[in-house]
């Protein structure tokens, strides 16, 4: 009796050709433009303890009441599948032995529990850069044009930029009151969840995409608009370094992203190819964070992309009809050791190169490379072998041409760079 079929977990995605070279060369342009900026890798564990997320999102949170994966490990600790990248990277340079500023970058698999639609998964990729250390609203503009570059390089032709300040310790207190006053006039007109933020964390009710909701906030008194001086002339400078670099973007009042941590600039990038839900990704400055962790008083801001979401929003790539990759057909068995030797040489040439090695007859073999998509064939067969040389086939056009034996790589270098 054979067994049942298995699919994979809800909420999570397989990447396979050519799926995951597109995904692949996502995360190559995030790892190139966040080392153009002077940022570093780095790696955290995929688990930590709950207390790292409850302490940097908050306890009342939608990550840590409803979305956290948690489970208890054999000695009784509670551990987290990482919902997010910054409060690990946060523990990391601390444990590490935070020193000055750290400009870090990670690329990776995060975890959230919540209904799956489109570009929102259980498993989903995430870039995002932290600088550690770093005050300036400089630093906040110069994050906000490496995610706009970052979606510019990767064709999403429609991004957004949405940018707000939320204001500091000095001045969201006040601010913070008015909301709550504004919110208890129309807590009847609220959702369930929005009630409950009205004590906990205010201005969470402006992430509800209920319409109900929406409608009330229209006419609730805004972060931007009690801003104290202080971060008043921050936040005009951050407008200034993006004006100065002719950055489009757009003022959000309403704008305060989802996680606690977060003080003055916010920014989003949106993309109306996503539908309703249209964020693409987000971040901004989070100067409390590290000293909630236990380490000094430390300025920080970041951002965090989603990978799958970016995808989406993506024009159509413009793959080749070829790949870059050479088949080798020997004609008979007397050839297959040539073709071996062959067949290494291309590969320490730095030549994407193989064989079928149970294909016997030429056809089948040559059924081989057009089936994988092969961009030439390197064909030896013994008269050719006999004069030094082989014949190179180009795939796409069909043409086959005789050339040294000795002039093979360069030859199949030049119809790859074609």
């Amino acid at each position: 009796m054979s067994g049942a079929k298995q699919s994979r977990p809800k909420g999570t995605q397989d990447f396979l050709p050519p799926q995951s070279e597109d995904r692949r060369r996502v995360e190559e342009v995030a790892r190139r433009l966040s080392r153009l900026y002077g940022y570093r890798e780095v790696m955290t564990p995929m688990f930590e303890h709950t207390e790292v997320f409850v302490k940097s999102s908050g306890d009342a949170s939608d990550i840590v009441t409803k979305e956290m994966y948690e489970f208890r490990d054999r000695a009784d600790r509670s551990l987290t599948l990482r919902p997010e990248g910054t409060p690990g990277v946060v523990r990391a340079l601390l444990e590490g032995g935070l020193r000055g500023s750290s400009r870090v970058f990670y690329v990776g698999s995060y975890f959230r529990y919540g209904r799956p639609q489109k570009g929102r998964y259980r498993e989903f990729g995430q870039y995002g850069v932290e600088a550690v250390g770093e005050a300036s609203p400089l630093t906040d503009a110069e994050l906000i044009i490496l995610g706009d570059q970052f979606y510019h390089d990767l064709g999403v032709a429609d991004c957004r930029t949405l940018v707000n300040s939320i204001g500091c310790r000095e001045c969201r207190p006040q601010y913070r009151e008015k909301l709550v006053g504004f919110l208890g006039e129309h807590r009847d007109e609220l959702c369930e969840d929005c009630r409950l933020r009205i004590d906990r964390n205010p201005l969470r009710v402006f992430d509800c995409k209920n319409e109900s909701c929406q409608q009330v906030l229209a006419d609730a008194p805004s972060p931007s608009n009690h801003l104290c001086d202080a971060c008043e002339e921050h936040f005009a400078t951050v407008r200034y370094a993006l004006d100065r670099a002719g950055m489009q973007y757009e003022l959000a009042d309403r704008l305060v992203r989802g996680l606690d941590y977060y003080n003055r600039t916010v920014f989003e990038y949106v993309s109306d190819r996503l539908g309703a839900q249209d964020s693409l990704g987000g971040g901004g400055r989070y100067d409390y964070l590290v000293e909630e962790f236990g380490g000094p008083p430390t300025p920080a801001a970041g951002f965090a992309l989603g990978l799958e979401r970016t995808m989406l929003a993506m024009l159509e790539p413009a793959r080749p009809e070829r790949r870059h990759l050479a088949f080798v057909v020997w004609m008979t068995p007397d050839e297959r050791d040539e073709a071996l030797e062959q067949l290494a040489k291309l590969r320490a040439a730095g030549i994407a190169a193989r064989m079928d090695f149970d294909a016997t007859k030429p056809k089948r073999q040559f059924k081989s490379a057009d089936a994988v998509g092969a961009a030439c064939c390197v064909v030896i067969g013994p008269d050719e072998v006999a004069r030094g040389v082989y014949a190179l086939k180009d795939m796409a056009t069909g043409e086959q041409s005789e050339v040294p034996t000795n002039m093979i790589v360069p030859e199949v270098r030049a119809l790859f760079r074609d």
